[in-house]
């Protein structure tokens, strides 16, 4: 964490220097050479920086050093934005402010002198890094390593009956490595986070396929995250030589990498084998010993298993096994075998039910942490003091202590751009769905993304975004129709993991605000976070450490941002609000400014003073108008308007707001949305060749004339929104061609000219997602759209007048979300076969004239899910009968597929309900306002919501196949 301020002030310093405005009064107090000096001085410290870093507290004196080294950083950040908010004070004030720059000066002359003191200390307390390289540093991660070590060894010792949750997988597996009739070599990946289970799983289906001899030889090897090649070829050899009792090849601790090589390739031709490759970190670990394991035809298989799903990616066509945490079911089962197993019923007494539901709470469903403190628990006596003493303890690095070591290592292994993002998604509140592109703005605005070559600092920032999922450490909760992250999470215990390292760093200060907020521990914060306050509750502190504020749903005191001058990030998600306080204004380094879903109707002229903001925010607020001084934002990247306290669903449903005139001086402009067309605006768009994503509403003919030359300009330009005036105007969209060539998302509302589509349709062949509505459409017109290479989804929404619709053989290749609602006169509706033949999901709606199945739906091979609302009750009728959807599998000679059916009436069927097979014989209503579903047919029901949104919980039979259909009723 040391170092990576170090980093971070390195980005801000040069941020600061590059100022043209401040550069002639800096130079006069001698500040420029100083902070450039200062920079270059903690520059030096960044190697003993690190190597303290990862000694994880063994040393306290080195630690303390890194403390104080780590308060002059902070002052140097400090020295930095000072200088840049005295630039912008001087560049509105059209003065100079000689004392403020020269006081500036004493106290960078200070903290380098400090600066300097520190740096001979470090000699007298022995930190020197050069001698770690080759043995200290791979033993800061020694502690760690092991642990993960003995428990993958210990996975050797579980008992059967302890393996929960994993039953599908644990089958899927076994048939990947007994029952699967491909000769070839197969390499197989099972990959998840942390502590989820993965070792457990693949090492009891490890030892059953190897007590069953189904394999002439198997070997099982842990993979260092610091390995060397030729040592872990090594343990390979001795592994397989192990297992077959063959003696060991002579002189093998000395052999180079070809002689291990060959000795394996020796004693693996024409043999059966297993190996089993546990905890991979690095792509690079395969890829070296890869050329060892000869491919015979003897239907060999090699399972690693890693976090990484970057590394997942190298297995097999389809050979994947991604485990997530356990149900509330499996939870409470395994935790009940841990903590109870020297009891013959091994159930949880009554008394202590309580308790043992809150600590699984803190568990989260990682079978790790279940067991780790069910093994706690089960040395503890059986009594609510006593329960409730170890709940109340669960402190993160004290409590769960080979959880705290595994996931730490996690982070340990990140690098530091990565350590320092991941660290600030600590900010959010506990289950809290982090939006990307608000995350990825942020980063930006703290200064914790450069530009790399050619790529902009959002496409660096979701690079990284990415690489935290791949890792594991991020969750993706929703994603968007290209199958990217839209919104993320964090496991609750990795968060408890970085709030634990980011509160030891002063890095931000979270309060609920139960209690009284408290001062004195906020004081050096660089973040600040209030969740769900009260305005009584909050004092107005003197805080010019912190850099960013986030508050959800608190209602705010005017007076309580006067004192944050330094601030870059300001967010009142949710605060119900009705004026942004004027200080807001005087926040001259403020560089994001989110008001989303607050009561605020009105920004203050004075905005056009923070001529550093980046992203500007009022989605969901009250705005109706912007500030004529928003045109001096020069460096806005990012503006994002929608005037309206609801979700937007479709374009349109939002209201528009009017920009000022000037709007071709944010040339910086990447994200325009969502804002009123008129004719000077729509000429003025086409200095915007940075947009990336644009969204403009009450498009008339008179301003329309103008886009297509406007838009030509834009080459970067990603997503277009066109939404017209009203149903008299006629979106003529032939002029346009040619269409932006990288355009990935399209969405048009209004009526096209003629009822057809532009020609030039056609020729999209980046676009991956088009939504079209009240487009007045002709019968037949959508076959320019049938093969598009990389359309993904498609939307008719009130856009088709035909009365029937055909999706001929060949038709969308790739499309997998297909939504057709609110096409008054549709009555035939025909897929034939080899059309859409990727499609997962179908949404039909608001179809008032089709009254019976869409013909040919037996020929969507792949269906998963089939929405189905507002429909004629023939419809309804034709579905719940169970033997038209069996002529329709026999008809098709095979079963469709469907994982999800949303029932529009809400209404909960009492009949079996037939969609491939009968699902459930009973649903049991519980307490706690979920269901039990039991089935005759032996289902793993594993998710089911009622209108209510509550969820079921599928009630396993004693043998369960996979999961074969969800139904959702809303």
């Amino acid at each position: 964490m040391a170092e990576m301020i170090a980093v971070t002030l390195s980005t801000k310093v040069a941020a600061a220097l590059s100022s043209p405005v401040a550069a002639r009064l800096a130079s006069l107090a001698g500040i420029r050479s100083g902070i450039e000096a200062a920079a270059r001085d903690l520059g030096l410290l960044r190697a003993f920086l690190r190597f303290v870093d990862s000694q994880h507290g063994t040393d306290a004196l080195a630690e303390a050093w890194v403390d104080q080294v780590r308060d002059v950083a902070f002052e140097l950040e400090d020295v930095a934005d000072e200088y840049t908010f005295l630039s912008s004070r001087s560049f509105f004030r059209h003065g100079t402010d000689l004392g403020a720059w020269f006081a500036l000066s004493r106290r960078l002359g200070r903290a380098r002198e400090r600066l300097r003191e520190l740096s001979a200390a470090k000699e007298q307390l022995g930190i020197r890094p050069a001698e770690v390289s080759a043995s200290s540093s791979a033993a800061g991660d020694y502690s760690a390593v092991m642990i993960g070590r003995k428990l993958a060894e210990a996975s050797h010792f579980v008992e059967e009956d302890e393996i929960v949750g994993f039953a599908m997988h644990k089958r899927l597996l076994m048939k990947w490595l007994t029952g699967d009739a491909d000769p070839r070599r197969m390499l197989i990946a099972v990959c998840g986070m942390g502590g989820v289970g993965k070792t457990t799983l693949v090492t009891n289906v490890y030892k059953k396929v190897t007590a069953s001899y189904h394999f002439d030889c198997a070997a099982w090897v842990a993979v260092s995250k610091n390995f060397t090649r030729d040592d872990l070829l090594r343990k390979i050899v001795k592994e397989f030589h192990r297992d077959t009792h063959a003696g060991m090849p002579r002189d093998v601790e000395n052999m180079d990498y070809r002689s291990l090589v060959e000795t394996l390739h020796r004693h693996l031709a024409k043999r059966r084998y297993l190996l089993l490759l546990d905890d991979v970190w690095d792509a690079q670990a395969w890829y070296e010993i890869s050329k060892a394991f000869v491919d015979d035809g003897t239907k060999s298989r090699i399972i690693i298993t890693t976090r990484s799903q970057d590394i997942a990616s190298l297995a097999s066509s389809n050979r994947i096994i991604r485990l997530a945490p356990l149900s509330e079911l499996e939870s409470w089962s395994l935790f009940c075998n841990t903590a109870f197993r020297g009891d013959e019923d091994r159930e949880c007494p009554y008394r202590l039910r309580h308790w043992a539901s809150k600590i699984l709470d803190r568990c989260c469903g990682l079978p790790l942490a279940i067991v780790s403190i069910g093994n706690l628990l089960a040395l503890k006596d059986r009594t609510e003091f006593s329960w409730k003493n170890v709940y109340d303890s669960l402190v993160w690095s004290d409590s769960l202590g080979q959880v705290s070591s595994i996931l730490n290592l996690s982070f340990d292994d990140l690098p530091y751009h990565l350590k320092k993002c991941f660290l600030y998604c600590s900010i959010y509140p506990e289950d809290f769905m982090i939006k990307r592109k608000i995350l990825i703005r942020a980063w930006i605005a703290e200064g914790l993304i450069e530009e790399k070559g050619q790529s902009t600092m959002e496409e660096v920032a979701d690079d990284y975004l990415n690489q935290l999922v791949q890792r594991s450490l991020l969750q993706v909760a929703v994603q968007n129709e290209f199958g990217r992250a839209k919104r993320c999470c964090i496991h609750d215990l990795i968060r408890e993991m970085i709030v634990h390292i980011s509160t030891k760093e002063r890095f931000f200060v979270f309060s609920k605000c139960t209690t009284t907020f408290t001062l004195e521990s906020s004081r050096k914060a660089r973040h600040l976070v209030f969740d769900q306050c009260r305005s009584d509750l909050l004092p107005a502190p003197k805080m010019n450490s912190l850099r960013s504020f986030h508050a959800f749903m608190v209602d705010l005191d005017a007076s309580f941002l006067s004192s944050f001058r330094l601030l870059t990030v300001l967010n009142l998600w949710f605060s119900p609000i009705g004026k942004l306080p004027s200080a807001v204004a005087n926040l001259l380094n403020l560089r994001y400014l989110g008001i989303r879903s607050t009561l605020i109707d009105e920004l203050p002229e004075k905005l056009g003073q923070l001529h550093n903001l980046q992203t500007l925010d009022t989605k969901w607020s009250k705005v109706q108008s912007l500030p004529r001084s928003i045109i001096k934002l020069k460096n806005l990247r990012h503006l994002v308007l929608y005037k309206r306290y609801a979700d937007i669903i479709y374009p349109g449903q939002g209201t528009a707001i009017a920009l000022p005139d000037g709007l071709q001086n944010l040339t910086c402009l990447q994200t325009l949305k969502y804002v009123e067309a008129n004719e000077k605006m729509v000429r003025s768009l086409g200095n915007l060749k940075q947009m990336r994503s644009l969204e403009l509403s009450g498009v008339q003919e008179s301003n329309l004339i103008h886009l297509p030359s406007s838009i030509s300009k834009m080459s970067c330009l990603l997503r277009l929104g066109i939404t017209s005036q009203d149903d008299n105007v006629k979106l003529d969209l032939e002029p346009f061609y040619p269409p932006p060539f990288k355009l990935q998302k399209l969405a048009l509302e209004g009526i096209l000219a003629k009822g057809n589509l532009p020609s030039w349709f056609g020729s999209l062949n980046n676009l991956m997602q088009l939504r079209l509505h009240s487009s007045n459409l002709k019968e037949d017109s959508i076959e320019l759209l049938s093969y598009l290479p990389r359309l993904l989804h498609f939307s008719l929404i009130n856009a088709y007048n035909g009365k029937s619709l055909t999706f001929a053989d060949g038709y969308f290749p790739v499309l997998k979300k297909l939504s057709l609602q609110g096409l008054p006169n549709l009555s035939y509706l025909k897929f034939q076969k080899g059309s859409l033949v990727n499609l997962r999901v179908l949404m039909l709606g608001r179809c008032t004239q089709l009254t019976e199945i869409p013909q040919g739906i037996e020929n969507l091979v792949h269906l998963e899910s089939l929405h189905l609302f507002e429909l004629p009750s023939e419809v309804i009728q034709q579905i719940q009968n169970e033997e038209v959807l069996q002529d329709h599998h026999q008809d098709s000679g095979h079963i469709i597929i469907v994982k999800s059916i949303r029932w529009g009436n809400g209404e909960l069927l009492e009949k079996t309900f037939y969609v491939n097979l009968s699902l459930f014989k009973a649903i049991m209503p519980l307490a706690d306002g979920n269901y039990i579903l039991i089935s005759d047919n032996n289902v793993a029901v594993e998710r089911l919501k009622l209108g209510t949104g509550n969820r079921m919980k599928g009630k396993k039979n004693d043998s369960h196949i996979a999961l074969r259909a969800i139904i959702i009723l809303i």
